[in-house]
């Protein structure tokens, strides 16, 4: 597929102020793969971007990964990021309360609620209700991490599981925000966000790991990187991820 027609997307955090950083350390990916996109799709809405017909390559959830796009996409890896709590390509997520209290006492509650930023979300939901054990009394979906954090902090909820990357950035985003909040419980160990490229471009993931694999350590990409909280690159298969199913019943 010629390069301009293929399709690569890495905004699974799409934060405006790292936009730069990330569209930098595609260049350098680009650089090492010797050919593809030559800008990264930031238009499409990501669940678009995971069924396009020319996807090259994107970042997506590892929840959807598992339960809708297992036989669209094969798994390239999974940035190892530079976050308290990950290690080799996996983390967990962090569980917040404007309350300073323990994940107990929430539980108890018969009319606490919950801040969602989607129920498709490995981080934000499945690993909220595997840490809970169940399902918190009261949902309410926000759309993105961003705004459970504002929600938990301004009152309109109790409880969110926050993307531990989110989390770190956040610290620096939406200080103001974080500053009310503490950390009162984490999610189950899971592999980071997947890298996938789709179906078409299996015969390419071995080229795809190396590539990423010299971008995250050449020197052209190092502000970037660390930016974007990132110190290395972790080859994954799909069964690596296969192991999430089970943390729902």
């Amino acid at each position: 597929m010629p390069a301009e027609v293929a399709v690569a997307s890495l905004a699974m955090y799409p934060f405006a102020s790292l936009r730069g950083a990330t569209d930098t350390l595609w260049s350098v990916v680009r650089k090492h793969l010797g050919w593809g996109p030559t800008t990264l799709e930031w238009v499409v809405v990501t669940p678009e971007v995971w069924h396009h017909p020319h996807l090259l390559l994107a970042q997506t959830c590892g929840w959807p990964l598992v339960t809708a796009l297992s036989e669209e996409v094969t798994v390239v890896g999974a940035f190892d990021y530079d976050v308290p709590g990950a290690v080799d390509g996996t983390y967990c997520s962090v569980l917040v309360s404007a309350q300073d209290t323990t994940l107990d006492v929430l539980r108890a509650r018969a009319d606490v609620v919950a801040a969602v930023n989607s129920t498709d979300s490995l981080s934000g939901w499945v690993s909220l209700q595997h840490a809970w054990g169940g399902r918190p009394a009261v949902i309410v979906e926000t759309g993105s991490h961003l705004e459970s954090v504002r929600a938990v902090a301004t009152g309109r909820a109790d409880v969110a599981s926050i993307d531990a990357v989110s989390w770190a950035l956040f610290a620096e985003l939406e200080p103001e925000s974080v500053s009310l909040l503490h950390v009162v419980g984490a999610g189950p160990r899971v592999p980071c966000l997947p890298v996938v490229a789709s179906s078409a471009h299996a015969g390419d993931v071995p080229a795809l790991r190396a590539a990423f694999a010299a971008a995250v350590a050449d020197p052209a990409a190092s502000e970037a990187c660390a930016a974007l909280r990132i110190r290395g690159f972790v080859p994954m298969d799909l069964a690596d991820y296969l192991p999430l199913r089970s943390l729902v019943p």
